[in-house]
C-alpha cells in the first residue's frame, strides 16, 4: 500500500484498479521505441509499462512524493525517471528523432488541454498519443463535425491523429474519487491525409473561429481578413472539418509567403 497523498492543486487521482492500468497500457503499441508516461504518481499504470517496454519507458513526474515513492519500486530499474514538470520540460531528448514515440498517462484533468497542445506540437515524433481523461474532454477529443462536443481540440487532434473513444472508467476507480467519469482514448499519427499548411497557420484559424463560436464564419474570421467562399461563410465553426478548416489556414501560409 503506497503512502503517497493525492494533491488537489496537481488535480492527482491515483488509479486504483490493476485491470484499468493493464488495459491502458495495453493499448500502446509494442512497436514504439520511446514511451513518455505523464504523470505516474504511485505507479499504477507504470508497472504495466514497464513490463512492456523495460527501458524504453520514461517517466515525468512533478511531485517529489511521487518521485521519492517511484524510486523505491521493485520494477525501477526498467524505467528512466525525471523530476520536472512536463509543461516547461524539453521534451526533444526524451521523445527522440526517430518518429516512433509514444505518449500515455491518467492525466491530471486541470492540464489535460494543455498536454494535448503539447503532444501537438511534438506531433513528428509522437507516433502514438492516449490514456486517461475526463470524460467530457475525452469525448470532446473524439467527437465529429456538427457535435455539440466538437470544438478547438477536436479539431486539431483530428487533423493530425486517427482518434479512438476506447472505454469509461468509474468514479470508484480513483483514489480519491473524481466527482466525474473518466474516459480512454487512443490516438494513432496519420501518415497521409494530414494538413499541408503549417500548425501555427491552422492553430490561429481555429483558434479565432471557436473563440466566436455563435456567430457565423464571415463575422468570426473577420480580423483575419480572409477570402471566405459563400459556402463557409454562412456556417459556424462547429460545422466545419478540418479540412475546411485547412483550406482557410493556407490563405495565412500565402500571405506570409508574399
Amino acid at each position: 500500500m503506497n503512502r503517497v497523498k493525492p494533491k488537489k492543486h496537481l488535480g492527482q487521482h491515483f488509479l486504483n484498479s490493476d485491470a484499468i492500468a493493464s488495459d491502458i497500457a495495453a493499448l500502446v503499441p509494442v512497436s514504439c521505441d520511446r514511451v513518455l508516461e505523464i504523470g505516474p504518481g504511485t505507479g499504477m499504470l507504470t508497472q504495466f509499462l514497464a513490463s512492456r517496454f523495460k527501458e524504453r519507458l520514461w517517466c515525468v513526474e512533478l511531485d517529489k512524493e511521487s518521485v521519492k515513492w517511484l524510486q523505491s519500486v521493485p520494477y525501477r530499474s526498467d524505467f528512466q525517471l525525471v523530476e520536472a514538470d512536463m509543461l516547461q520540460e524539453d521534451l526533444n531528448p526524451i521523445l527522440g528523432n526517430s518518429g516512433h514515440a509514444a505518449v500515455v498517462g491518467n492525466f491530471p484533468y486541470n492540464i489535460s488541454s494543455q498536454i494535448v497542445f503539447k503532444v501537438l506540437e511534438h506531433r513528428t515524433q509522437v507516433q502514438w498519443f492516449g490514456g486517461m481523461f475526463q470524460r467530457e474532454v475525452a469525448r470532446r477529443l473524439c467527437a465529429p463535425p456538427g457535435s455539440k462536443e466538437y470544438g478547438i481540440l477536436s479539431v486539431l487532434l483530428q487533423a493530425y491523429y486517427h482518434t479512438h473513444y476506447d472505454f469509461t472508467v468509474h468514479e470508484g476507480s480513483f483514489n480519491p474519487p473524481p466527482k466525474v467519469k473518466s474516459g480512454v482514448i487512443s490516438c494513432e499519427r496519420k501518415e497521409t491525409d494530414f494538413p499541408r499548411c503549417s500548425w501555427e497557420s491552422l492553430k490561429l484559424t481555429v483558434k479565432t473561429a471557436f473563440n466566436q463560436r455563435r456567430k457565423t464564419l464571415s463575422n468570426a474570421l473577420k480580423g483575419l481578413a480572409l477570402d471566405l467562399p459563400d459556402t463557409l461563410a454562412r456556417q459556424r465553426a462547429e460545422q466545419l472539418s478540418w479540412q475546411d478548416f485547412e483550406s482557410l489556414a493556407v490563405q495565412l501560409d500565402t500571405r506570409r509567403e508574399r
